[in-house]
């Protein structure tokens, strides 16, 4: 219980922090993807595949990173797991995988889900992209563009994106 309150001050103050920062966001071509989502809401994981193929960024530069409920007992294969047990008890992430997910720059973010939690909050703020894209529910800090599409509409969604992102480029 203590613990909680412990992580909990230590993410007030690094979403203090991160509102505090600024990035650039750059007008080119993504050659890079990170997807944040919820691996009890998506099973398929030849969809973000069929997604870089769209976005013409080759699928080595891709970084997949899910929530779930428990990573021991999970085991996705190419996709970075973490859970409630993210934090430490006194702050600081304690997924080394998830770390240096953290520490990896990347030109597109696609934060694809639906369910608010402060650790996916935490995750798309800090994750160091150049241009997010969320949904408009979403914490606004945590996205520069918003694309309201339900979830189970893959192919408009990633065509929406594909499509500002032509724009915005130009």
């Amino acid at each position: 219980m203590i613990f909680d309150v412990l992580k909990q001050r230590w993410l007030r103050k690094e979403f203090d922090s991160l509102e505090n920062t600024s990035r650039s966001k750059m007008p080119q071509w993504p050659q890079s993807l990170v997807i944040l989502f919820d691996s009890e809401k998506v099973t398929d994981f030849n969809l973000f595949h069929k997604w870089c193929d769209q976005l013409q960024i080759s699928s080595d530069k891709l970084t997949l990173i899910a929530s779930c409920k428990d990573v021991k007992k999970n085991n996705k294969e190419g996709v970075i797991l973490f859970d409630r047990k993210l934090l430490k008890w006194n702050g600081g992430i304690a997924n080394a995988d998830v770390a240096n997910a953290l520490l990896t720059n990347y030109d597109l973010q696609i934060n694809y889900y639906d369910t608010d939690s402060e650790l996916m909050r935490y995750l798309a703020m800090k994750l160091n992209s150049n241009f997010k894209v969320g949904y408009g529910h979403q914490e606004e800090s945590t996205y520069d563009l918003a694309v309201n599409v339900p979830l189970t509409n893959h192919a408009l969604y990633i065509s929406e994106i594909a499509k500002y992102l032509k724009i915005l480029t130009q």
